[in-house]
């Protein structure tokens, strides 16, 4: 029995933005943030009300500027180890007549090629810069017009905000 469930995020809102670095994008870039009413459903029927959440948008991907899109390098190391170890076990378990023998000769090759080339991968990968150092390259905002709507931004204490939208520089 499939059950169709997920989360409605209803009256989506602006309500700040700051430079941020973005992960996807691999660059510094703008980011707002969206408040939403999430509501849990089951079967397209709203069940359970979660409240307001609030998430951080890039401007230019879409996506969420903090979540780690890539694989990270001790995993790297993990699947090369993982390759290294089944490459030797074709060759020494003899093939089965019910199985095509190209099935075999597949793994028996592939095995080694991929450990090869991850292993490349591996060694000329430069050492990246972690998420901090990145994040302290990237300059705080300081705009005087809202980027959303071009209205000029009410200064009050340390924030700014927007008369028209509402939406706070941070």
């Amino acid at each position: 029995m499939l059950v169709v469930y997920g989360v409605y995020r209803l009256r989506p809102k602006r309500v700040a933005f700051r430079n941020d670095f973005c992960r996807t994008c691999q660059a510094p870039r703008r980011a707002f943030q969206q408040r939403t009413f999430d509501v849990f459903y089951v079967y397209w029927i709203p069940i359970l009300p979660l409240g307001f959440w609030k998430r951080w948008f890039c401007t230019v991907c879409g996506k969420q500027p903090h979540v780690n899109t890539g694989t990270r390098r001790p995993f790297k190391w993990i699947g090369l180890a993982i390759l290294l170890l089944m490459a030797p076990v074709f060759w020494f378990i003899p093939p089965d007549p019910e199985i095509p023998s190209t099935a075999f000769w597949l793994f028996r090759i592939g095995f080694p090629v991929g450990a090869v080339l991850l292993l490349t991968h591996l060694l000329r990968e430069p050492k990246e810069m972690s998420f901090k150092e990145q994040l302290a390259q990237v300059p705080p905002a300081n705009d005087t017009t809202c980027p959303f709507c071009g209205t000029h931004l009410l200064v009050i204490t340390s924030q700014s905000s927007c008369p028209s939208c509402g939406v706070l520089r941070l």
